[in-house]
């Protein structure tokens, strides 16, 4: 736990190295899943295998991205814009909630797959910029009035970055393969929830909460209508 705690030195500016130790990792990984058959086999994740019950495979599949320029940026999108969360969140938090937004992006695909979408059952996924642009809106949301320079050209901070890395996905998604984009948006709207206070938890007690609420109130048994002519009926006991 101390470990997690420490700073690396990389480019000139310090690092957490829980971060460190994600973009490394997904180098390593990508660079071993495009060259070794059986390590991209067993990372990729396919709905229809997690079904089967390789359930590692909601996990592993983040670790995997073969485009060299989209493995590039998204390791330094996990360096600059992780680096700021690990520091709000703490390095724990951190890469807990990095494994929630993944996982449940999965879970969430998973079961798109099976109850309306039977085409993406044997869809293969691997790609880290579902968390990249989680990470990228989770800045936007906490550090509002920060300006980055998109591409080096175009300022951006706050709701401007949060629209764009929405509307950048549904491009992309719209110029390629919808179906490869279905866990980009679930990790998107997962980590957006995530920050506007959204939990499975809370939503299970307010949809609790609500049913109580909706639920017709019994009448209790010791009380009986009074039959009176003159007036209309009251309770008595």
């Amino acid at each position: 736990m101390r470990a997690l705690r420490r700073d690396v030195t990389i480019l000139g500016g310090r690092f957490p190295i829980a971060v460190v130790g994600l973009a490394v990792t997904t180098l390593v990984l990508s660079i071993l899943g495009a060259n070794v058959r059986a390590v991209q086999a067993l990372g990729l994740m396919a709905p229809s295998l997690v079904w089967e019950g390789q359930l590692w495979r909601l996990l592993s599949w983040t670790f995997l991205e073969f485009q060299p320029l989209g493995l590039i940026f998204v390791c330094l999108v996990f360096l600059f814009f992780g680096r700021e969360l690990a520091y709000r969140w703490g390095p724990m938090g951190f890469l807990q909630i990095c494994a929630g937004v993944v996982v449940g992006s999965g879970v969430l695909t998973c079961l798109i797959a099976r109850f309306a979408w039977r085409g993406l059952m044997d869809f293969p996924y691997g790609s880290a910029w579902a968390l990249g642009e989680a990470m990228i809106i989770a800045y936007a949301v906490l550090f509002p009035s920060r300006t980055i320079l998109v591409y080096f050209i175009i300022p951006l901070a706050g709701r401007q970055l949060l629209i764009l890395t929405v509307a950048g996905t549904l491009l992309f998604a719209l110029l390629t393969s919808f179906a490869f984009f279905v866990p980009h948006f679930a990790a998107q709207g997962l980590m957006y929830a995530y920050l506007r206070g959204y939990s499975p938890r809370l939503l299970w007690l307010q949809l609790k909460s609500r049913t109580v609420r909706w639920s017709p109130r019994k009448r209790p048994s010791h009380l009986r209508a009074a039959d009176r002519e003159d007036e209309p009926p009251r309770w008595v006991h």
